[in-house]
């Protein structure tokens, strides 16, 4: 059976606002440039709807739900943001781009390393930075079919003001990069522009419903 409207708008509106903005980004052949903690914070953004319907429906507490009445929803949205928080601070320290390559980032890479260390050198056989005065060794990891990639340490830095240090200065020299040719992202933007479209006419088609589910759902 199809899925009810009200929990397909629920389900994919985060995740076509992802690919939405994704796409864009690849498509006007700009480099995004970001921590990995915040690009899992987007991912739990993402799919948050997929959650709210799919483990959000099966543990929902009703108890609470039954004395609290909507006031459940802020706790529970409280909760699933807290997880994704643990999990953003949790994880190794990295950087993720996107719009580039892991080779076309390289070069970016070491200029950026430069700034920190005037003695980095680079192995582009191994996709390796080295900066000899603060003894680490970077990498640009990745599919080379994909125009995304990440900067990983070999190293367990947990020093967050060299990851803030190297962003800066890799945000500034990524913008210099030229637009790469052919730009991506043209598949991912067709099928987020599909499943809106999906979206919007079953929201349309069946507002009644979408209204319904809605009352039933925060009012339970």
């Amino acid at each position: 059976m199809p899925l009810e409207p009200f929990f397909l708008l629920i389900a994919l509106l985060p995740l076509i606002a992802y690919l939405l903005l994704l796409s864009l980004i690849r498509l006007s052949g700009r480099v995004l440039v970001t921590t990995g903690g915040r690009d899992i914070a987007a991912l739990g953004f993402a799919v948050s709807g997929l959650i709210a319907i799919g483990p959000g429906e099966l543990f929902f507490p009703k108890a609470a739900a039954g004395t609290f009445g909507p006031w459940v929803w802020i706790a529970l949205a409280t909760f699933y943001a807290l997880i994704v928080t643990l999990i953003a601070l949790t994880t190794r320290p990295r950087l993720v781009v996107y719009g580039r390559t892991p080779e076309q980032m390289l070069d970016p890479l070491l200029a950026a390393a430069r700034e920190m260390d005037p003695d980095a050198s680079c192995d582009q056989q191994v996709m390796q930075i080295f900066l000899p005065r603060l003894k680490v060794h970077l990498r640009a990891a990745g599919n080379k079919a994909v125009d995304s990639s990440t900067i990983e340490s070999f190293e367990p830095i947990v020093n967050h003001a060299f990851w803030e240090a190297l962003l800066g200065h890799l945000r500034q020299k990524a913008s210099l990069t030229p637009r790469p040719t052919p730009t991506r992202g043209a598949t991912m933007l067709l099928i987020a522009l599909g499943m809106a479209t999906y979206v919007a006419v079953r929201a349309i088609g069946e507002r009644q419903q979408v209204v319904e589910g809605f009352r039933q759902w925060l009012w339970r």
